[in-house]
């Protein structure tokens, strides 16, 4: 089963618990999973911790070159590893990997900005996900 997940990068996380998020996420993800993760610091590379974790593998959805630099020192490595360690990677943006998805983990502030884009997105493709 193919599981994209979104959710905010760390800067919007700032404030919420990292831990009791990475727990969920952890909890969530199940060993025959195929994670798709756009990659972004935050949410994103700790689902793929998660499924690691788990023996599942993941895909990169790499929205644009240089995504990296976005991200603190610390990030951008742990990004790095994972990259090299995914099952595949995509170079394209959030609505490839709606299409591409059997269903969604959303972590998600009700705010506007990309996740926001995948929830609506999830919505009318008529795909399943947990909020």
């Amino acid at each position: 089963m193919k599981v994209l997940v979104s959710g905010h990068r760390i800067q919007k996380l700032a404030g919420y618990d990292h831990d009791w998020i990475k727990d969920q996420l952890k909890d969530a993800v199940q060993e025959h999973w195929v994670g798709l993760s756009g990659m972004a610091s935050g949410v994103d590379l700790w689902f793929c911790h998660a499924l690691m974790n788990k023996g599942a593998g993941f895909q990169c959805y790499i929205p644009f070159e240089g995504q990296e630099k976005t991200m603190n020192t610390t990030d951008a490595l742990c990004r790095y590893e994972l990259v090299k360690k995914a099952w595949g990677i995509k170079k394209t943006r959030n609505s490839q990997m709606v299409e591409d998805c059997d269903m969604g983990l959303i972590v998600w502030d009700g705010n506007k900005g990309g996740t926001h884009n995948v929830f609506q997105q999830m919505i009318e493709c008529g795909k399943p996900f947990l909020w």
